[in-house]
């Protein structure tokens, strides 16, 4: 297994700085044995000068002329590699040197694909997401996309299933996902962060509200047939998150049967109590609570109602590192 070569796609545009971050932790990996694809998607700010001054020989580049989509680009870098595996990352974010070789040595063409665990990066805080070991089932992942956005996979297979689907708005990977499972079985994810996204609000994202909101109703009706009467609840949960509605006690009380009880938790929170959430998000851009207080502690002494507003906060901060 070890004398694979894997081929890594990454679609890039006008983020020539993040870019080359994204390209040094491919550089950095401990299995060198990679093959990496950009797609330069119709960038106007140096990126195709800087990707011609690159003399890595595993490194190759395509150039859009003008910008044609991040999944029209990871189709055509998936096409353009000939390796046998391969994985993708995005411009803005990045991997840890291991990757490689962990998502290697447990990859098995008896799962659909394999994945891993990963860091959402606040700037401070790096928080860990997916720690555990786990087979994912379709009906799991309808539930929750647990494979993350990026996975090791026969490239065949996403070949043969149609690569992603770029009429889709959004949630195009988690599509691809869904298909994947569908069509060759359980997926397995090792629990280890090897990843690293960057959630970056000054970062340019490409899927907005409204299109992530066209996606989850295209989505839906094509996955329909696939969907568990649960799934299809916890669909309606995240339309209410994404779309910013009211998520009152009674929704989470009659939703939480349906799983995903942390999260329903924080939406409720975040949408009845804004000030616990606002400090919630400052404790993981400070990187720890003592750093939180210094800036929180005013506000709170001042408050008429110091002892609910500390109890609401480690009620909250519990349920979250759960």
């Amino acid at each position: 297994m070890y004398d694979k070569t894997i081929g890594i796609y990454m679609p890039t545009h006008n983020r020539v700085e993040l870019l080359k971050k994204a390209i040094n932790s491919v550089l950095a990996q401990s299995y060198q044995n990679f093959k990496l694809v950009i797609v330069n998607d119709g960038s106007s700010d140096g990126t195709q000068a800087y990707l011609e001054s690159l003399k890595d020989p595993r490194i190759s580049f395509i150039e859009h002329k003008s910008p044609m989509g991040a999944c029209r680009s990871r189709n055509d870098a998936i096409d353009f590699l000939d390796t046998e595996l391969v994985t993708g990352l995005d411009d803005d974010d990045t991997f840890l040197p291991e990757r490689l070789t962990e998502l290697l040595s447990v990859y098995d063409d008896n799962y659909s694909f394999v994945c891993s665990g990963y860091y959402w990066d606040y700037g401070t805080y790096k928080k860990p997401l997916f720690k555990g070991n786990r087979e994912i089932t379709l009906s799991d992942a309808f539930d929750l996309n647990q494979c993350s956005n990026q996975i090791l996979v026969n490239r065949k297979r996403v070949i043969d299933i149609g690569g992603f689907d770029v009429s889709l708005p959004a949630l195009q990977d988690y599509d691809l996902w869904i298909r994947l499972i569908s069509n060759y079985g359980t997926a397995y994810r090792l629990g280890k962060p090897l990843y690293i996204v960057n959630s970056d609000q000054n970062i340019e994202h490409i899927s907005s509200v409204d299109n992530k909101m066209k996606a989850i109703a295209i989505f839906s009706k094509k996955h329909e047939k696939l969907m568990l009467k649960r799934n299809k609840e916890n669909f309606e949960f995240y339309k209410k998150k994404i779309n910013g509605d009211k998520f009152s006690f009674l929704n989470l009380l009659t939703s939480i049967k349906y799983g995903l009880f942390n999260l329903k938790l924080r939406l409720f929170f975040s949408r009845y109590f804004k000030r616990i959430s606002t400090i919630r998000l400052k404790y993981l851009q400070s990187g720890g609570l003592l750093h939180l207080l210094k800036s929180e502690i005013k506000d709170l002494l001042s408050s008429n109602c110091i002892h609910v507003t500390i109890v609401l906060i480690l009620l909250f901060l519990t349920f979250y590192f759960y």
